[in-house]
């Protein structure tokens, strides 16, 4: 395998033969979909330079890599489909969604991520936050 790997930025709809090295920044819980009985479970991967992608697992998926796909791992992702997603499914910002299938190439490499996995946290007033509910505003800022 090379070792020139593509960073997010460079992945869009039509990208092929690519290969990004990214960690596993954020990892949600496993939830159904609110018009059908889909489940999903979203990720955000981010890459050496900080950038972030949500990808999305569906159904079965979700079971096949929930072993393979460990919050603050690295890992070599490859064969996803890549598709615009609007803002009503994003879990962050950003207009491209990875879709990880069973036809996505996962592979763990061993590597230190401490000096790029930093956590931040906000906080915002309780009262504050009826006027968020059912809402895809992002009040991290």
């Amino acid at each position: 395998m090379s070792n020139e790997f593509q960073l997010i930025r460079e992945v869009s709809p039509g990208t092929t033969g690519w290969t990004v090295k990214v960690v596993v920044a954020e990892k949600f819980s496993p939830r159904i979909a609110k018009k059908n009985p889909t489940k999903y479970q979203n990720l955000i991967l981010m890459d050496s330079e900080g950038s972030t992608v949500q990808a999305t697992l569906y159904d079965q998926n979700i079971t096949s890599f929930q072993e393979e796909l460990i919050l603050g791992k690295t890992y070599l992702i490859s064969n996803t489909l890549v598709k615009l997603t609007s803002a009503d499914y994003r879990a962050k910002s950003g207009d491209v969604q990875w879709t990880i299938s069973g036809r996505t190439r996962v592979r763990h490499i061993e590597e230190n991520n401490s000096n790029i996995l930093i956590f931040t946290y906000s906080f915002n007033d309780l009262e504050d936050l009826p006027k968020y509910m059912d809402s895809n505003i992002d009040i991290s800022k």
